[in-house]
């Protein structure tokens, strides 16, 4: 007992180190930590190659044991998900991996547990056990919303937390132009063609190689597996997962987004029970209600229809209730294609009250919205047998065959589209004056359930508030600026009136939102709305406070036409970025859909490569000899009669890195072989931008240097430079005019000591100048009395600075002021800083800084004491050009050949492992495997977060913040892509299933 006592403390110390340990560490599975760290010392001081704890997965086509049937009339089962089986630490979660092959690229360092190690002996990359993401500070976040506010197609946040007695529910309405059944187009028929495979001809793989990939699978599996936790546990049944905050978001409707857009990955993944608990909350979905105003055609197309279809087909059919849903949203969504050239409205007002009425498809519609339904909607024709689901898309595919040849860049389509089909007559009234005629009057209805006034149109009316017409004194002069096609909104002010007659008038807000479900007033009709003479809606379906209440107002008759530009475009712009990508990419693969049965879809596509590879693809100058390219955007004026004008931007956004892809695929099954080594170039491309960056993963979207020869492209730094610098040849007129000031400045403080001292040796009297001291009412008048020396200004103000106020006497320069004693202002000290730059590259701001520092100095003044002296701060120094390069290289983080990073974000997007493991399937080089394995260990280790991982706000920062989303095509697209690259090859074999644009896999004709 006396030697227990004499031990006690130290047991008691023992103890609370151990706690604090355990605390501070944030380890909470101590024996899994224990197995990883013995893994580790097997890894790399043994040199030995552990085996993986868990099997490859069955194949997708295996039928589970117990079969995971879905009864018709079986119970539903318990929504509130269960506790998650896998624990996942953060350091449980970055297993130690590693890749039997070499990698190449830049070496990336360390710092603060972020980063890839690279330079090992054996040339192994790990996962780090590093912190994870943090979250970006609120006072940086609101800047950085502002400037990336734009999160992608249709989305638009809403909050669910309505009483289901208030919700309004779609309802079946007859149509409006009806397309009579013996004039549907039908699904082609006959025996498929045969095609040339996509897939690679693989051999049986060594033991070693084998031990590798299944390594690799596991650790990609595992990111998913905890990704897939974190929704279960904090947003379930809910769009999206904060995977930071563990909060939720519902930009999709609330229709559980990454739950239906993960259903086929959990199947492919070998998790069933997972796939069978989500299948069976599909159940649970309202498709025939939402909070928001509109549904997003596109996104709920490619995400909701397309997983749904995906998981039927891989399940083999026996989770029928998949099925029934998809053909649930489908008929909600034919709604969109009730219009007169049954051209889709993209964001469809689905509420009784708005579609009673008839309406047009939108005149600024984005190309990829319109173009990017036809696979989705073809194979749910093929399983139904409903044609109406495929004349929906076949009716647009020939509206883009007959358009193809006929735009400012012949093969290809504008960005954005014109799909109303009505072309509107020029008018001597504007939309405002016609409106203003009108009396202005705006019919307003009652919600049917909340009682709450509102008004429809297109967008940006907000709920419960009257909309304004403008006056047309005051607005006069002010650019409209035209719909927004799905982006989401800015929180900026700003005025967006109607640009043409038909669309909306939008009133200033805040924060622009959609609009709420009434009938539109005709005096400011929505641009999806007919004209009054062509409405011919059964007003006895719908009734009570629903029924829409006409107003008259005639507008003029508008003339048929098909797609087209929209109205008063001088310039189109072309690309293969994220507002046009997937209308290519579906040409391709609609044709393997059809079984080559549809030989439209070939001919379409191969017009549009020619004209990409004419004029988009270019080659960026990158040190060392690799040849990559690039697709850029391009912007065409004039037209077709008179000449055309074409500039190319040569862009690199990382949307555009699906390209390598498609180029692969149309490779094979259309027979072009030399089209592969543009396929390999593209993806190598986007490969290069992620090995360039300080974290190792590409940016959002950045500016490169083009080579002026594609052939003969030696890196030239001098030329990267002066791309850096455009503005090199005004900054060096500005930088020799300031030297030359501030040497007649010292030559005249010279000259002045010397007045002065000789004034003193014959005892001449020296006046002295009375200052009297600041009061704070008259500090503007000397600070707008001060022009800015004109070497301050930023090399963005572009002409002349005046030195006269409007209105008022002649300014004097700076120099002047200082050495006139009369005119001289109070003195006072200014630090110069980063943000006291930011204020002087304006005159404004340089009027501002003054009247800030004379301020400060009336302040320190009391009465009696001597008064502190203000100057102009001092002008600052203009850079030569080796400086500004320098700096502007410094402080954007500008890796070699990158002109500007437009934004530096990563938001866990695919398109470039896509096209890495199309190339993969299609070539079986392992080349595209290790720098897949590259890519993957640099996103985990950057994004990786408490509940998953989370989108970053700049890939060029050794330490980036977390803008806490993670998007549903983490889990459906981008961690399926990097889990098939390591699968064997013939789990969703290219040959058997078509993918749609959210990686979705539809099984192909047989």
């Amino acid at each position: 007992m006396p030697r227990f006592r004499r031990y006690r403390v130290f047991l008691i110390f023992a103890v609370i180190t151990i706690g604090a340990l355990y605390h501070f560490t944030n380890v909470r599975n101590w024996e899994n930590t224990t197995a990883s760290g013995v893994d580790s010392l097997k890894k790399h001081v043994l040199k030995e190659t552990p085996t993986t704890s868990d099997p490859m997965p069955a194949a997708v086509n295996e039928t589970p044991k117990d079969g995971f049937l879905q009864s018709p009339t079986a119970t539903p089962p318990e929504l509130t998900p269960a506790a998650v089986p896998i624990a996942t630490s953060a350091a449980q979660d970055q297993a130690s991996t590693t890749s039997s092959a070499s990698l190449t690229g830049p070496s990336t360092i360390l710092v603060s547990g972020h980063g890839i190690q690279k330079g090992l002996k054996n040339g192994d990359e790990m996962l780090l056990s590093g912190p994870p993401v943090q979250l970006l500070p609120s006072s940086e976040a609101e800047a950085f919303e502002e400037k990336f506010e734009a999160k992608g197609q249709g989305r638009h946040e809403v909050q669910l937390e309505v009483e289901a007695d208030t919700r309004i529910h779609w309802k079946r309405l007859p149509e409006h132009f009806p397309i009579p059944l013996e004039s549907l187009i039908a699904l082609p028929t006959g025996k498929p063609k045969a095609m040339p495979n996509i897939q690679f001809d693989f051999k049986d793989e060594s033991s070693n190689s084998k031990i590798d990939r299944e390594r690799q699978l596991l650790a990609v599996k595992q990111v998913f597996q905890k990704s897939w936790a974190g929704y279960k546990e904090h947003a379930w049944l809910k769009d999206e997962l904060s995977p930071i905050s563990g909060k939720s978001r519902n930009p999709f409707c609330g229709w559980a987004a990454t739950l239906v857009d993960s259903l086929d990955t959990l199947w492919i993944m070998g998790l069933k029970e997972e796939f069978d608990e989500a299948a069976r909350a599909v159940d649970s979905i309202d498709f025939t209600t939402t909070n928001r105003n509109d549904i997003p055609l596109f996104e709920t197309v490619i995400r909701y229809l397309g997983g749904l279809i995906a998981a039927y087909d891989l399940s083999e059919g026996k989770y029928t209730n998949l099925l029934n849903k998809a053909i649930e949203l489908a008929e909600i969504l034919m709604g969109a294609f009730d219009t007169p050239n049954r051209m889709p409205m993209t964001f469809y007002y689905w509420k009784p009250t708005f579609a009673a009425n008839a309406h047009r498809a939108g005149t600024r519609v984005v190309l990829a919205e319109l173009g990017s339904l036809s696979v989705e909607f073809t194979r749910l024709a093929q399983i139904t047998k409903q044609a109406k689901y495929y004349d929906a898309i076949a009716r647009i595919t020939n509206e883009f065959e007959i358009w193809q040849y006929n735009t400012k860049l012949p093969g290809m389509w504008p960005i954005t589209v014109d799909a109303s089909g009505c072309k509107k007559p020029e008018m001597r009234t504007t939309p405002l004056e016609q409106a203003v005629l009108s009396g202005g009057k705006v019919p307003m209805f009652e919600h049917s359930t909340t009682g709450e006034t509102s008004n429809t149109g297109n967008e940006g009316v907000p709920s419960g508030q009257p909309p304004q017409i403008p006056d047309p004194v005051s607005s006069a002069g002010q650019a409209l600026t035209p719909p927004s096609q799905g982006l989401a909104k800015s929180k900026i002010q700003n005025w967006a009136g109607p640009p043409d007659m038909g669309e909306a008038v939008r009133t200033p807000t805040e924060k622009v939102t959609t609009l709420d479900d009434v009938a539109p007033a005709k005096a400011q009709l929505g641009k999806r709305q007919l004209l009054d003479e062509m409405i011919s809606a059964d007003m006895d379906t719908v009734t009570g406070a629903d029924a829409p209440k006409p107003s008259p107002f005639k507008q003029a008759d508008c003339e048929a036409q098909g797609l087209a530009a929209p109205p008063k475009m001088a310039a189109e712009e072309f690309s293969l970025g994220g507002r046009s990508d997937s209308t290519y990419e579906y040409l391709p693969k609609q044709y393997m859909l059809l079984g080559g049965l549809e030989d439209q879809y070939r001919t379409m596509y191969e017009q549009s490569i020619e004209a990409i590879k004419a004029h988009l693809l270019y080659r960026p100058m990158v040190q060392g000899d690799r040849n990559i390219l690039f697709s850029g955007s391009v912007r065409v004026s004039g037209n077709l009669a008179d000449g055309v004008s074409v500039r190319l931007t040569t862009e690199a956004p990382h949307l555009t890195c699906f390209a390598g892809g498609m180029f692969a695929v149309g490779a094979k099954i259309f027979g072009h072989e030399a089209d592969m080594d543009i396929a390999a170039k593209l993806t190598d491309g986007c490969v290069w931008a992620y090995e360039s960056t300080t974290t190792g993963i590409m940016p959002e979207d950045s500016v490169v240097v083009g080579c002026q020869d594609n052939e003969d492209c030696a890196w030239n730094e001098t030329r990267w430079h002066e791309a850096l610098d455009p503005y090199r040849e005004g900054r060096e007129r500005n930088r020799l005019a300031q030297e030359e000031r501030n040497r007649q400045d010292q030559e005249q403080a010279i000259l002045d000591r010397a007045g002065k001292a000789e004034l003193a040796q014959s005892g001449a009297e020296t006046e002295q100048s009375v200052v009297l001291p600041v009061q704070p009412s008259e500090l503007p008048k000397p600070a707008e009395l001060i022009a800015p020396p004109i070497d301050s200004l930023s090399k963005r103000q572009i002409g002349h600075v005046s030195n006269k106020v409007p209105g008022g006497p002649p300014i004097k320069e700076a120099e002047d002021f200082a050495r006139t004693p009369t005119n001289q202002v109070p003195q006072q000290e200014i630090k110069k800083s980063a943000d006291f730059d930011k204020k002087t590259e304006t005159v404004e701001g340089y009027v501002k800084a003054v009247s800030e520092a004379a301020e400060a100095a009336a302040k320190q003044n009391t009465p009696g004491s001597k008064p502190i002296p203000v100057t102009p701060p001092p002008p600052t120094p203009i850079l030569s050009h080796d400086e500004y390069v320098k700096e502007r290289i410094e402080k954007e983080r500008l890796p070699p050949g990158f002109i500007k990073i437009k934004s530096k974000k990563y938001i866990l997007r695919p398109e470039a492992i896509e096209s890495v493991f199309i190339m993969y399937r299609a070539t079986g080089d392992d080349y595209w495997r290790d720098k897949g394995w590259g890519m993957f260990t640099a996103i985990q280790n950057y994004t990786r977060a408490d509940y998953g991982n989370s989108a970053i706000h700049d890939v060029t920062d050794p330490n980036p913040f977390g803008l806490d989303e993670m998007e549903s095509f983490w889990l459906a697209e981008t961690l399926k892509y990097f889990y098939l690259l390591f699968s064997d090859p013939s789990v969703v074999s290219l040959d058997d299933y078509v993918l749609n644009t959210e990686a979705h896999p539809f099984k192909r004709p047989r």
